[in-house]
C-alpha cells in the first residue's frame, strides 16, 4: 500500500494523505481566486458608480449686504457670498472650469483634490479660463477658496465656499441638514494691513452678521439634524457650540470615519470643516454661536428654532438648507 491510499475504517481504500493533502492545496487556492474575483468585482461595481461631473464657477465682482446697513463691493465665485455648494460623490471625477469674469487675477483651490498646485490653482487671467479634473477621492466637507496673492485678501473679500463629497457607503439620512461658513469681514476690503492683523468688523455665517438671529434654522423636536460647517477665516479659529444642546456626533473633515460622540464644542481652523449631528428632543430655541465670543458678539451667531410643525404635510420634504444658493453647481458632464 502506498501513501498514495488508506484502508477506511471498514476495509474500503481511500485517497493517500499526499491526495488530500494535494486537494487541499486546490480548494485553497479556488478560494482565494474565487475572493480575487469577488474583490474584483466589488471595485469594478463601485467605479462603474462614480460619474465625471462638470462643474463651473465665475469669478464676478458684485454688491452685497453683509449687515444692515452695510453694502459693499465683494469678490465672489458665481455672484453669492459665499460661493455655491458643491455636491459631488465619492469617487466621482470633477471637471472643473474657472472662468474670471472680474477685473483681476482670480484662481481656484479645492481642499478636496489631489492635484499639483503649479499646474491647476494658478491664476487666471480677466477674460479668460482654465479647465482641470480632479478625483473626489474621500467624503467628507471641504473648503474652496481663491489663492492668488495676497490670498488673504480674496479670501475676506468673498471668494470662498464648501464642497460636499458624499460617502459611497450608506450613512444614516438626516431630516434637517444644513450648510454653514462662518467668515471674516473687515473694515475695507483693500486694507489688507488691518486683514493681515486680524481685526474684522464682522465675523459672519453665510455671509451675513447675525443672518440666523433674523432667519432662524428650524426643526422639529426628535429629528436628527445635520450641520456642515466650514470656516473660511480667513484668520480665526471657530469654537463652534449650540447652547442648550450636545453634538451626539462630530466627523472631522466630515468624514464618516472620524467619529467623536458627546460633543459639547468643536474646533475649527481656518480651511477646516467638520459635520454635526445632533438630536433636539424639546421645543425652544437654542443658540449656535463660535464660543470664541468676541467673534459671537460681531455677527457669528444664529439660532436653531425647534417647534413642531403641525400643518407639515405628509411626505413633503422637510430638508431644509442653510446655503447661500441650491445645490445645483455639478451635474453629470455630457458623454
Amino acid at each position: 500500500m502506498t501513501e498514495e491510499q488508506t484502508h477506511n475504517r471498514d476495509g474500503r481504500r481511500g485517497p493517500g494523505i499526499t491526495a488530500v493533502m494535494e486537494r487541499e492545496r486546490r480548494m485553497h487556492r479556488l478560494g482565494w481566486s474565487m475572493l480575487m474575483l469577488a474583490a474584483a468585482g466589488l471595485c469594478w461595481a463601485d467605479v462603474s458608480r462614480a460619474e465625471t461631473v462638470a462643474v463651473q464657477l465665475s469669478a464676478k465682482v458684485v454688491t452685497v449686504e453683509v449687515a444692515k446697513d452695510d453694502q459693499r463691493e465683494a469678490w465672489t465665485f458665481n455672484g453669492t457670498f459665499p460661493g455655491p455648494v458643491i455636491r459631488v460623490k465619492e469617487g466621482d471625477v470633477v471637471d472643473f472650469t474657472l472662468k474670471n469674469e472680474a477685473d483681476r487675477v482670480h484662481s481656484i483651490d479645492f481642499h478636496a483634490a489631489k492635484t499639483p498646485w503649479n499646474l491647476h490653482f494658478q491664476g487666471v487671467p480677466t477674460g479668460s479660463e482654465s479647465t482641470f479634473r480632479w478625483k473626489a477621492e474621500h467624503p467628507g466637507v471641504f473648503y474652496y477658496h481663491c489663492g492668488t496673492d495676497p490670498m488673504i485678501q480674496h479670501i475676506a473679500n468673498g471668494m470662498f465656499g464648501a464642497v460636499i463629497v458624499e460617502p459611497r457607503l450608506p450613512v444614516t439620512k438626516p431630516d434637517r441638514e444644513y450648510v454653514i461658513v462662518q467668515s471674516e469681514i473687515y473694515p475695507s476690503g483693500f486694507d489688507v494691513d488691518v486683514m493681515m492683523a486680524g481685526k474684522p468688523k464682522f465675523v459672519v455665517f453665510n455671509g451675513r452678521a447675525n443672518r440666523y438671529l433674523e432667519e432662524p434654522l428650524t426643526a422639529e423636536p426628535g429629528e436628527l439634524i445635520r450641520l456642515h460647517v466650514v470656516n473660511a477665516g480667513p484668520n480665526h479659529f471657530s469654537a463652534f457650540h449650540v447652547i442648550g444642546a450636545l453634538f451626539d456626533r462630530v466627523y472631522s473633515s466630515g468624514n464618516p470615519k472620524n467619529v467623536e460622540y458627546g460633543v459639547q464644542t468643536y474646533t475649527l481652523p481656518p480651511g477646516g470643516g467638520a459635520t454635526f449631528d445632533l438630536v433636539i428632543p424639546e421645543e425652544g430655541m437654542y443658540p449656535m454661536v463660535t464660543h470664541s465670543l468676541q467673534d459671537a458678539l460681531t455677527g457669528a451667531l444664529g439660532v436653531i428654532h425647534v417647534k413642531k410643525e403641525e400643518t407639515q404635510k405628509i411626505g413633503s420634504d422637510i430638508t431644509g438648507s442653510a446655503e447661500p444658493q441650491p445645490v445645483a453647481q455639478a451635474e453629470p458632464a455630457a458623454r
